[in-house]
């Protein structure tokens, strides 16, 4: 492994090659990491990759048969292989980008299973797997692979439930089985391909519950199921139904029911002794 930095007065490139087969389906070539000077400019240019760029600040263009794409920071432009592409930094602001290079034989199912676009915004995960890749030194084939995943995950456009399946009746579904987890319901909206917002408005529209109510119900329901169970402490139960504090977990708790857990413990022991 071995980085490979260059500086040209305020340029500043660095490029992490990883160790690929070129027969593998999915393989990644590079990490990179670019900070423009004013006004650079690349191209026009073509690569036997695809190659992903996520803006991390700044701003610029790319330019494909003719026609200029103006992107700035929290968006994502995608060069596919063979492609004619120029791209130019900002005169006076010019962008900072991270970039992960990819190909193989299952590389252009991958992209079309995650999207239909060539410029798109991205997530934070996915700047955070690429900024951890070079500061890691990620080289190994599962390792990139795993911060590939994470970068296409963060800009993906396509929908993936199949037709007829309801959207609600799938987020009930992960909530019943993930309410032991930190559950982001911004993110389970984007999986589903809505906003949070519109998300909230049909989940309310079904079930006559926010999201995070619901969410917040079945926690609280589980709770009350292993209290009866007098070997478990309260912060095994806390931390078992998605809480990341007793405190946290008992304040809710007594919102819901009117009791702290132990108060209710006891309450539940007192009725069946009567």
């Amino acid at each position: 492994m071995s980085f490979s930095t260059l500086l040209f007065q305020s340029n500043e490139i660095i490029s992490l090659p990883i160790v690929f087969q070129p027969k593998d389906p999915i393989y990644v070539c590079d990490f990179g990491y670019h900070k423009t000077p004013c006004g650079h400019e690349f191209g026009p240019a073509t690569r036997p990759y695809y190659l992903l760029h996520l803006i991390e600040s700044g701003k610029g263009e790319i330019e494909r048969e003719g026609v200029v794409t103006p992107l700035s920071a929290g968006e994502a432009f995608l060069i596919c292989p063979d492609e004619v592409t120029i791209y130019r930094a900002d005169k006076t602001d010019p962008w900072v980008y991270r970039w992960v290079s990819f190909n193989g034989t299952f590389a252009e199912e991958l992209v079309k299973k995650t999207t239909d676009r060539l410029c798109m915004p991205y997530r934070k995960s996915g700047l955070l797997a690429l900024q951890n890749a070079l500061e890691q030194g990620v080289s190994d084939p599962i390792g990139s692979l795993n911060s590939l995943f994470t970068v296409l995950d963060s800009i993906k456009t396509q929908q993936t439930l199949q037709d007829g399946v309801d959207p609600i009746f799938v987020a009930l579904q992960y909530l019943e089985y993930n309410y032991f987890q930190a559950v982001d319901i911004g993110e389970l909206a984007y999986q589903l391909g809505f906003t949070r917002s519109y998300f909230s408005t049909l989940f309310l529209q079904k079930t006559g519950e926010s999201p995070y109510a619901y969410l917040t119900k079945i926690r609280i329901g589980k709770a009350k199921e292993f209290l009866l169970d007098p070997t478990r402490t309260v912060e095994e139960i806390a931390y078992s139904t998605g809480y990341s504090s007793i405190q946290r977990f008992s304040e809710m708790f007594k919102k819901a029911t009117g009791f702290s857990p132990l108060q209710y413990r006891k309450s539940v022991f007192i009725k069946k002794t009567v």
